[in-house]
């Protein structure tokens, strides 16, 4: 068998014609059988570094009642009248004191990637210690450059053990004072995420939610 530079110029030149046109077909070929792992791996990494990117925001205090009474802007015991805590102490007794809150997450997707919440788990503490724990935003789509809002409604029975031997007016109040240097109450959330193909990403732990007054970090130039 001749080589092909020993054959004539013309011979030569479709040799080498067909020789690339057969290592270009196998380059495609390759190209194709690789492209869809190569697309799964890069819908993966867009959503993992949309997950970092994710904010969340804490609104005040919507809506804030105690035994029924509006504590949302009581600021010390003495703001509730004393005809008041009689029935706020009465209703403790008579182990029946509901507490109703309605708070806001605000959850901002910065990023190019739309990512599914699976779930926003939270705990409010009060000075320091568990009240309650829920989970909000369940099946909630976070679409691209969006910002959804997350919903925290509790409705829950204060017991006597919950007010550490003080009154319910003392319970109540700075309850909702989230600009106060002595803030009391605390929200920690824990985002849980599932990826297009099904992935969940494993739960973090809680962080305490930010609250929509807090100042953006600015990247000096």
């Amino acid at each position: 068998m001749k080589s092909i530079s020993a054959l004539p110029f013309t011979t030569r030149a479709l040799a080498l014609g067909a020789l690339l046109i057969a290592a270009a077909s196998c380059s495609v070929s390759e190209q194709v059988k690789d492209k869809p792992s190569g697309k799964k791996v890069s819908a993966e990494a867009l959503e993992n570094e949309a997950y970092t990117q994710m904010q969340y925001r804490l609104n005040f205090v919507d809506e804030a009642k105690l035994g029924g009474q509006d504590i949302l802007f009581v600021r010390e015991a003495s703001d509730v009248p004393s005809a008041q805590q009689a029935k706020l102490q009465t209703a403790l007794a008579a182990g029946s004191l509901p507490l109703h809150l309605k708070m806001r997450v605000y959850a901002r997707n910065p990023s190019v990637t739309s990512v599914q919440l699976k779930q926003l788990d939270y705990k409010l503490l009060l000075d320091g210690k568990e009240l309650t724990a829920g989970s909000t935003g369940v099946d909630t789509q976070l679409e691209a450059s969006a910002i959804e809002t997350l919903p925290i409604n509790i409705d829950m029975n204060v017991k006597p053990e919950q007010l550490n031997g003080s009154t319910p007016a003392a319970f109540a109040a700075g309850f909702t004072d989230f600009t106060g240097a002595n803030r009391r109450l605390v929200v920690e959330i824990r985002p849980q995420y599932l990826g297009s193909n099904g992935r969940q990403m494993p739960a973090a732990s809680f962080t305490p939610a930010e609250l929509v007054t807090a100042k953006r970090a600015t990247t000096k130039k």
